[in-house]
């Protein structure tokens, strides 16, 4: 009978919203309970197409219950609330998880949707764990952390930079860099503040890359940056968009792997 009721209780229809949040579902064996996916959520190639019901920081009540969902998953960023009430009283499971920003939270966020998916962990914990102490010994080798800035660039309007509790400046710091702003989000920079913060490299996401030329074009846009390190040497660094959603996940282990690589070649 106990048996019964755990399997009774395991959601067969779920939806997640958030790109790792549902690389978690996939990697923890929930694809095939999987019935739709966010906006901001980019499934492997090979794998059958999913309805798209909205953006997950703004979902529609209507699209999620048309579904006829058992479970909503998500991070702590996903709403609006009045969709997330009307789903709960509609019979609907809401899963908030934190959006990790250490490996330790990561951890917990695998553990956690484990055991609300009815998928055991332990595979992912391990590689996880392994991925995050490979990262571990080479921030260690590292005589030095690297200043780095993250952009977001619009020309004509400047640059933001990314703060302390952004996906980017959790990904710096994974990959052994420091970030060289200490304010909180995202903030725009005067032109002074660019050089005076002398960045050895500048980050931004690749959905940027074609419109910056792999960063030439910030430098046109913004002249002051070619007083910097990273400018001189034109050391920039696309990253994958898709690991700056949410928190860290498993793409932002892959991409703090390829940002320790570039910049330990360069130490």
């Amino acid at each position: 009978m106990l048996v019964s009721s755990v399997a009774l209780a395991v959601p067969g229809r779920v939806i997640s919203a958030g790109h790792s949040i549902t690389e978690l579902v996939l990697a923890l064996g929930g694809g095939n309970n999987l019935i739709a996916v966010d906006s901001s959520t980019r499934l492997p190639a090979d794998f059958r197409p999913l309805p798209v019901v909205g953006y997950y920081r703004h979902l529609p009540a209507e699209g999620l219950l048309a579904q006829n969902p058992q479970l909503l998953v998500g991070g702590n960023h996903m709403g609006p609330a009045n969709t997330l009430t009307l789903l709960e009283n509609s019979g609907v499971e809401i899963v908030q998880l934190p959006e990790a920003q250490s490996g330790e939270q990561l951890l917990e966020n695998i553990q956690r949707l484990g055991e609300v998916l009815g998928k055991p962990a332990e595979a992912v914990t391990q590689s996880v764990e392994e991925q995050l102490a490979s990262l571990a010994r080479a921030r260690a080798t590292l005589t030095q952390r690297p200043r780095i800035l993250f952009v977001r660039a619009q020309s004509g309007r400047g640059l933001k930079a990314a703060g302390t509790g952004t996906s980017p400046d959790s990904l710096i710091r994974l990959a052994g860099g420091t970030n060289v702003v200490t304010f909180d989000g995202y903030k725009q920079l005067s032109d002074e503040a660019l050089v005076e913060l002398r960045p050895d490299w500048i980050l931004f996401s690749d959905d940027q890359a074609e419109q910056l030329r792999d960063g030439a074009e910030l430098l046109v846009w913004q002249p002051l940056l070619k007083l910097t390190p990273a400018g001189k040497r034109a050391a920039f660094f696309a990253v994958d968009g898709y690991a700056l959603l949410g928190g860290l996940g498993l793409a932002s282990l892959r991409e703090a792997k390829k940002l320790n690589d570039k910049i330990s070649v360069d130490r």
